[in-house]
C-alpha cells in the first residue's frame, strides 16, 4: 500500500496493483506436470483480504464493530505522476478536513447518518 489514511468513518489509500507480488514466487501451482507462479490477486481480492482481516481482527479482539464496511469500494486508476502526486496530497489532508465534513456526528444537526446520505444523494440526482 501506498499512502493512507484512516478516518473516523472511512479509509482512504492507494493500492499498487502494477507492482511486483513480494513472495509471488513461494506459491507455485502445479497443473500438467509444469510449475508456475499463482496469478496476481484483482483489486477486488485485495479489498476483499483487507476487509475480512479487519473484521477477523475485530472478532478476535472482542470488538462489536456491527457491520463495518459497506458493500462497494471507490476505485480510480492513476495514470500519471502528476494524478498520484495531486492524490497522495489529498489523502495526507483529508484529516484536516473531518472537522467540515457532513458526515461527522457533529455536523449532522439531528440528521442520522443514513438521512444525511439520503439527501446528499437526493440532491446530486436533481
Amino acid at each position: 500500500m501506498d499512502v493512507f489514511v484512516l478516518m473516523p468513518n472511512h479509509l482512504h489509500g492507494i493500492i499498487n496493483v502494477g507492482a511486483p507480488l513480494v513472495g509471488a514466487l513461494d506459491y507455485v501451482i502445479v497443473k500438467n506436470n509444469r510449475a508456475g507462479t499463482s496469478p496476481a490477486p484483482t483489486l477486488g481480492d485485495i479489498v476483499g483480504s483487507f476487509k475480512s482481516l479487519c473484521m477477523y481482527n475485530c472478532r478476535n479482539n472482542n470488538l462489536n464493530a456491527g457491520k463495518l464496511w459497506q458493500r462497494n469500494y471507490y476505485e480510480r486508476v492513476i495514470r500519471d505522476e502528476y494524478e498520484l502526486t495531486r492524490i497522495r496530497e489529498y489523502i495526507i489532508h483529508n484529516p484536516l478536513q473531518w472537522d467540515e465534513d457532513e458526515y461527522n456526528p457533529e455536523n449532522l444537526q439531528g440528521q442520522t447518518c443514513v438521512s444525511a446520505l439520503i439527501q446528499k444523494s437526493h440532491l446530486q440526482k436533481c
